[in-house]
Order: C-alpha cells, then structure tokens, then sequence
C-alpha cells in the first residue's frame, strides 16, 4: 500500500515538473531541452548575435614606430570577439581609444579646454584604455561588427599630434 502510494506521488510529481518544463520553454515548433544549459532562472535573451572568439590577437603598438605612432594592421577579420593587447612604448603616458563615428578622421571635435577628442559629441566610443606608462600593456576584448572605426590617444594634444588611425573590421 504504503509502495502504491508513493508511486502515485512520484508518478504526480513528475507530470507536474513536465507541465511546469513546458510551460516555460519557448514557442519555437523545434522544442528541444538541454540540460547542461537550463536553469531554474535565466537572463534576458538578447537580440545582438552570439559571436565566437577570434583565433587571432589584436596587438596594438603605441608609439613603437615614433612618439604619436598608432600600430595595427589596417583591418582585421571580424564577426567575432576580438582579443587584443596593447602596449605603450613611449616614454610618454598614452592611452587607446575605439570609436564608431561617421566623422572624418581629421575632423574629430575638440574640448578647446583640455585640448583632447569631445568623445561625446564625436561618436560612440567603444573602448578607453587606462592611460599606459612607458611598457605598460593592457588586454581586453571587444566586439566589432563590420565597418570603419578610429583608434586615437585622447592624452592633451596627442590627436592633434597624429596620434589617430582608421581601422577596418572586414
């Protein structure tokens, strides 16, 4: 008896759990449950695409090939997260900054008091690194989707030194 009735209750609870399973997943036709990625809470779904890591490392170069020299590559594959290092080789304090804007790259406003890029009024920037002491590197990722950016240093005077580069993710 007392077998018959703890049978019914694990038969109960089981359908329970299912109804409950069901309820909770999506509406897509292709149902299907994974257990190493469900969880009793889940986060926000978000609209932007997963991307993979890349397989390669960004390495930016500041001030290796001269005082305000800004060194990568020209472009870079994209459609996945990029890694990259940077390291500042001058004797100078520099720092990096990723910005997506449809302003020219010599045309960048300038706060006229600090003498560095208006970052707010010239785009969105992606990314600013810590300013960099002579052989100071810095590691982050970030993701990219394809088009023109432009890296500069935003130290006093720096962008008008040159200190600028247009960059493409392809």
């Amino acid at each position: 008896m007392e077998v018959k009735m703890f049978l019914k209750i694990k038969v109960s609870l089981l359908s329970f759990l299912t109804l409950l399973l069901i309820g909770c997943s999506s509406s897509s036709d292709d149902a299907s449950v994974s257990s190493s990625t469900s969880s009793a809470t889940s986060a926000p779904v978000s609209t932007e695409a997963v991307l993979e890591p890349c397989t390669e490392t960004l390495n930016v170069e500041l001030a290796n090939d001269g005082p305000y020299a800004i060194t990568t590559p020209d472009s870079f594959q994209g459609n996945c997260e990029i890694n990259f290092t940077v390291k500042n080789y001058a004797a100078l304090v520099h720092n990096f900054q990723v910005l997506q804007t449809d302003l020219a790259v010599d045309a960048l406003p300038l706060n006229e008091e600090t003498a560095m890029v208006d970052v707010e009024a010239a785009g969105e920037l992606l990314y600013s690194s810590k300013d960099l002491e002579q052989d100071e590197t810095e590691t982050g990722t970030l993701k990219l989707e394809a088009g023109e950016y432009i890296l500069f240093c935003n130290i006093a005077g720096h962008y008008q030194l040159g200190m600028i580069k247009t960059f493409t993710i392809n």
